[in-house]
C-alpha cells in the first residue's frame, strides 16, 4: 500500500481523487502547506494542487525545497495550466504535471504506473549511496553514515539525505575539486544537461549553502568546504 499526500485546493480532498486512489487501495493523507515538508519523508507520492494562493511562484519554491531533501514523487495539478508553467515545473523536478480539467482517472493511472515501476526496482539496481561503508574522517570532520550525520570537532550534526550524499561524495574526492556537474550527477542521479545547467547549478549551490550553515563556524569564510572558482567545490583535509 502506498501513502499519497495531497495538498488540496480547498483543504478537502476531491471526490475523484478519493474514489480513484481508493480503488488502488492507497492510503490518502490531506496535508496543509505547513505540513508538507515534515510529512514528505513518510509519503510515496505528493499531489499538489496549484491554487490562487499557492500559485506558480510558491509551487516552484515548494518543488525546489522538496527536491533538495526528498526523493518523493511530485505530481502537480493546475487549474490554469500553460505550456510555460508545465515546462517550469518539470524542469524543477516535478514527475508529472496535469490540468485539473483533464481525465483524473487517467492521470492517477499514470502516477500509479510510475510508483509501481519505481518501487519494484531491486535495491541492488538502485543508484543509491550505501550508508554502510566505513566512516570517513578528516582532521576535524567525521562522517557517520548510519546516522546521516557529521561529527564536527566532536559535535554531531544531523543532515538531510541529499546533504549527506553531497558531503560523502566530496569526501570520496578529498583534496580534489569536483564540478557542479559531477556533484549533481552523483547526488541527484540525473544527467547534467546544458539546456538546464543554470537551474541544476543553483540546486548544487543551494545545497552547499545549507551544508556550510550547519558545519562551518563562519559560512562566509568556510574552512571545510572550499569553493574552487569556475569549477566547483572541495573538502579540505
Amino acid at each position: 500500500m502506498y501513502n499519497i499526500g495531497i495538498v488540496p485546493e480547498n483543504n478537502q480532498i476531491g471526490d475523484t481523487y478519493s474514489k480513484e486512489l481508493n480503488k488502488l487501495t492507497y492510503q490518502l493523507h490531506s496535508l496543509s502547506s505547513d505540513d508538507i515538508i515534515n510529512e514528505a519523508p513518510k509519503m510515496d507520492a505528493l499531489i499538489i494542487e496549484e491554487t490562487a494562493t499557492h500559485g506558480l511562484k510558491n509551487t516552484c519554491e515548494l518543488i525546489l525545497e522538496l527536491r533538495r531533501d526528498f526523493d518523493v514523487l511530485i505530481w502537480i495539478v493546475s487549474k490554469n495550466l500553460t505550456k510555460t508553467s508545465k515546462i517550469i515545473y518539470l524542469q524543477l523536478g516535478a514527475d508529472g504535471v496535469v490540468d485539473k480539467d483533464c481525465d483524473q482517472e487517467e492521470s492517477i493511472l499514470q502516477l500509479s504506473n510510475i510508483l509501481n515501476r519505481v518501487k519494484k526496482i531491486p535495491n541492488s539496481q538502485k543508484k543509491e549511496i550505501s550508508y554502510q561503508k566505513e566512516a570517513q574522517v578528516t582532521s576535524n570532520l567525521e562522517l557517520i553514515p548510519n546516522n546521516l550525520s557529521v561529527l564536527v570537532e566532536e559535535k554531531e550534526v544531523s543532515l538531510t539525505r541529499l546533504e549527506f550524499q553531497t558531503i560523502s561524495y566530496l569526501f570520496d574526492n578529498l583534496g580534489t575539486a569536483v564540478t557542479y556537474e559531477e556533484i549533481y550527477t552523483n547526488v541527484w542521479k540525473e544527467e547534467f544537461e546544458d539546456s538546464d545547467s543554470g537551474n541544476k547549478q543553483y540546486r548544487v549551490s543551494n545545497l552547499i549553502f545549507h551544508l556550510r550553515k550547519k558545519l562551518e563556524e563562519n559560512p562566509t569564510q568556510p574552512k571545510y568546504i572550499k569553493t574552487v572558482r569556475s569549477k566547483g567545490y572541495m573538502i579540505v583535509a
